[in-house]
């Protein structure tokens, strides 16, 4: 799920509990990183147990779907990770979903889509690539980490 090269500014829709943030700033120091969580609980959970309660980290409580729709501003790096229990909401294979978070990607950008792997796969990355240019696939167990770049 992360990029390569050190992102100047990062999107983690479906923040959780932090662990891309976390694993982003172990690998590339203190990066300005925006996080969109719908469940409250799990914002005050990032925060106090897993040390979210950052400067350079903004949590926003709020429907990663919705946000991304209406967002100001680029990325170098959108993660989106968005699980309800068992359950990938199907919008996020939409095309205005996917073409507002190719419109928060700087040039040279990247996207990575995490879901699961079953037989709605190949759909999937065939949505993607609709939207996307360059969409590769990494196994990764029972999911798939689809990495799209606009250009």
């Amino acid at each position: 799920m992360l990029p390569d090269v050190r992102p100047s500014r990062a999107l983690i829709l479906g923040l959780g509990g932090g662990t891309i943030a976390l694993l982003l700033m172990r690998r590339f120091g203190s990066i300005p990183i925006v996080g969109v969580e719908i469940e409250p609980q799990v914002i005050r959970l990032a925060r106090s147990a897993f040390g979210l309660d950052l400067p350079n980290v903004e949590i926003l409580e709020g429907d990663a779907l919705q946000y991304v729709l209406q967002a100001e501003g680029r990325f170098d790096y959108v993660a989106v990770d968005l699980f309800a229990g068992d359950v990938i909401p199907s919008e996020i294979f939409a095309k205005p979903f996917l073409r507002a978070v190719r419109r928060l990607l700087n040039p040279g950008g990247l996207a990575a889509f995490n879901f699961f792997k079953d037989r709605r796969t190949p759909a999937r990355q065939r949505r993607l690539a609709e939207v996307f240019p360059r969409v590769v696939l990494a196994d990764s167990g029972k999911n798939v980490v689809a990495v799209c770049r606009p250009r």
